[in-house]
């Protein structure tokens, strides 16, 4: 009697990244644009997008990287599209943090985060909220990884610093 064969093949690349990544994308846009019936096909897209560059014989050397990359760009395109002064609705299934109400610091974070420029944000984004390394980072953005840590040091000691201004403040009403 012959063993039983696994007939199944392996999964794609694009299979096993949508396995990975597609609760991660749709966080991704979901913090972006609120959410919605758009994230869902901003993500959609994010995907098409990937598997019409990988038939075309892209082959990236950090393919989450090269996702978040297509994702990102996806991003602003939507943004260039919508009216910028549009202000989202608040959408809590989105929010991973409920913050207490009246919580001083938290809304200090968001300030301060909010003041760094574009590219800060960014690369704060992808290294703590979508957990990408250094890496994937530099691929998503098209910039040396060497950049991606310089400028992630830069936000980080920044937020710190803007931080403990704040701390220091509010000490002394």
């Amino acid at each position: 009697m012959t063993p039983a064969v696994d007939t199944k093949p392996a999964p794609s690349l694009l299979e096993r990244l949508f396995d990975e990544c597609a609760e991660e994308l749709t966080r991704f846009f979901a913090r972006r644009h609120g959410g919605g019936e758009n994230t869902r096909d901003l993500v959609q897209e994010t995907f098409l997008q990937m598997a019409q560059g990988l038939r075309d014989g892209k082959s990236p050397q950090h393919a989450r990287g090269y996702l978040f990359g297509i994702a990102r760009h996806l991003s602003q395109a939507a943004w260039r599209q919508r009216d910028q002064d549009k202000v989202l609705p608040f959408d809590p299934a989105v929010a991973e943090v409920a913050a207490p109400a009246g919580d001083d610091r938290v809304e200090a974070a968001r300030e301060t985060i909010s003041a760094l420029e574009p590219i800060q944000r960014e690369i704060l984004d992808l290294r703590f909220a979508q957990g990408l390394s250094y890496a994937e980072i530099a691929e998503a953005l098209d910039i040396p990884i060497g950049t991606v840590r310089s400028r992630l040091h830069h936000a980080v000691a920044e937020v710190r610093q803007r931080l403990e201004c704040e701390k220091t403040k509010l000490i002394h009403l």
